[in-house]
């Protein structure tokens, strides 16, 4: 049995917890009860040609986070560390705290290099 900390990181993530992240600009979203919907537009050609023959293509689409990517994405402002938005998330949700900065680093990651909602300050 190691003297760990639960949340203990090795200096290789250390550097990573120094980043600072912040919404890209023309990211549409809306808090409702504490939970982020991500608004996207659908207007590929191929919408916009189903909708000019009346069918029913709507013009928008809503992705809703669940509680812990709406909290991590309401912390991001382009101020706050990675490790200052990790302590906010393990006080406010205990349960993250079960690998809290491998599971913040993958997910920050994901919102930033395939959904495209971040970026690094």
């Amino acid at each position: 049995m190691t003297n760990q900390q639960p949340n203990a990181v090795n200096p290789e993530t250390e550097e990573l917890l120094k980043r600072v992240y912040r919404i890209k600009e023309g990211l549409h979203y809306e808090i409702r009860d504490g939970i982020v919907f991500v608004i996207t537009e659908q207007n590929a050609w191929i919408q916009r040609v189903l909708r000019k023959i009346h069918y029913k293509i709507p013009e928008t689409s809503e992705m809703e986070l669940d509680k812990y990517g709406s909290f991590i994405l309401q912390q991001i402002d382009g101020k706050r560390t990675v490790k200052e938005i990790g302590e906010n998330l393990g006080a406010a949700i205990e349960e993250a705290n079960d690998q809290l900065y491998d599971r913040l680093l993958i997910y920050l990651h994901h919102l930033e290099k395939n959904e495209k909602y971040i970026e690094l300050v």
